[in-house]
């Protein structure tokens, strides 16, 4: 267990600033949406008892979205008109589930804060929510974020997302070109240092 919440705070941390637009800060719904906080736990309370599965779903939705172009939810962005493979039609992202629910939190922080909190924001609340109902760290973090017009096309989880044949080196050097340590890598890939 301590091994997981270590991989998730450094995730948080890494993924903190790579992400679309800047400032984020601790109080950044201070004005416009202060109970944000609270919607997002309280709408997830009854999902995480009903499914337990949904807490580690939501932290691979978290890391699938801030693997490919920052923490900006565009893996929750679907075709438009044009019916081009969207980020979601990557092999890479085979297996992810659990969308449905930031939409559903999404709804409910609407009803409360209208057009003030992006999905971004909500996704990154939700994993934090994940970490702590698994018996984890309330883990603090930063928002701000926004939220992405457009999905990439599926070509760019292709080349961004580590296959799930990847090796330690492989996944290593991943890790640090996206900005991480040799620490904060080994921290993610959940081994330790002995």
């Amino acid at each position: 267990m301590r091994r997981t919440i270590v991989v998730v705070f450094f995730m948080f941390q890494c993924f903190s600033f790579n992400v679309k637009g800047f400032g984020l800060s601790y109080n950044f719904y201070e004005k416009s949406c202060p109970q944000v906080e609270d919607i997002v736990r309280n709408g997830l309370q009854p999902i995480f008892l009903t499914d337990p599965t949904s807490a580690s779903a939501l932290l691979r939705l978290m890391f699938h979205d801030c693997q490919v172009q920052g923490c900006d939810a565009s893996i929750l962005v679907d075709p438009g008109n044009g019916n081009e493979a969207t980020e979601m039609a990557s092999s890479k992202n085979l297996g992810i589930r659990k969308r449905e629910i930031v939409s559903m939190v999404k709804s409910m922080v609407e009803a409360q804060c209208p057009q003030q909190v992006s999905c971004a924001d909500i996704l990154i609340l939700a994993a934090r929510e994940a970490v702590a109902v698994t018996g984890g760290p309330r883990i603090k973090v930063p928002l701000g974020r926004r939220d992405s017009s457009h999905a990439p096309s599926h070509r760019l989880p292709d080349a961004l997302l580590p296959p799930a044949t990847a090796g330690v080196s492989e996944m290593l050097n991943i890790f640090t070109n996206k900005g991480m340590n040799l620490e904060e890598s080994v921290a993610v890939l959940g081994m330790s240092s002995t």
